[in-house]
């Protein structure tokens, strides 16, 4: 069953990558920069990656690393939609309609539920802490792109009213705990 959910998330997310390809009935690469301006498209095909890593290589103890760090930032991004983004924006239909029910809800459900009960093994506080690194990246990059140079617009909202001071350590100590609450599971 583990190597079955970790070949789903992969085809999935694969399917799904290949659709940034399309605009308008057309094949084209203009957009897929932008696609990649998103936690959402990152963390997806990040935990792709390492499902498939899983799948090739089911006892690496990398192969395991990887997926929980994928796992970790799937979670925060169905968490970010469901606490955060639905809240703030009234938009929770829009926010899992086509391909954005698949990764915002069923690959990081699927990412969950394999890693939780088929990848089962114990976390150490060092490994634990280590998916707090995908997001404090992301976080960085974020502020660096939307507050400092404002090349991005605030898509996610973490500036609102130019309170990033606040949102940004939240949400590293949110993901902090949340390491731990997979540790807790382990």
């Amino acid at each position: 069953m583990e190597l079955f959910m970790n070949l789903l998330i992969f085809i999935i997310t694969l399917i799904i990558f290949i659709t940034f390809f399309r605009h308008e009935g057309k094949w084209t690469t203009a957009y897929l920069k932008w696609f990649f301006q998103f936690f959402t498209v990152i963390s997806n095909v990040f935990c792709a990656l390492a499902a498939l890593g899983i799948v090739i290589w089911p006892q690496s103890q990398l192969s395991w690393t990887l997926k929980y760090l994928g796992t970790v930032s799937l979670t925060v991004t169905m968490l970010t939609v469901f606490l955060f983004l639905a809240p703030t924006t009234g938009s929770l239909k829009a926010l899992l309609s086509g391909r954005e029910l698949f990764m915002h809800l069923v690959t990081p459900l699927l990412a969950i539920i394999s890693f939780l009960v088929f990848e089962r093994r114990k976390i150490d506080i060092s490994t634990a802490l280590l998916g707090v690194i995908p997001v404090a990246v992301y976080g960085c990059l974020y502020w660096y792109k939307v507050v400092y140079r404002k090349q991005w617009e605030d898509f996610y909202g973490f500036n609102k009213g130019g309170r990033w001071y606040l949102y940004m350590p939240v949400m590293f100590m949110a993901v902090a705990v949340l390491c731990l609450v997979y540790k807790v599971l382990s």
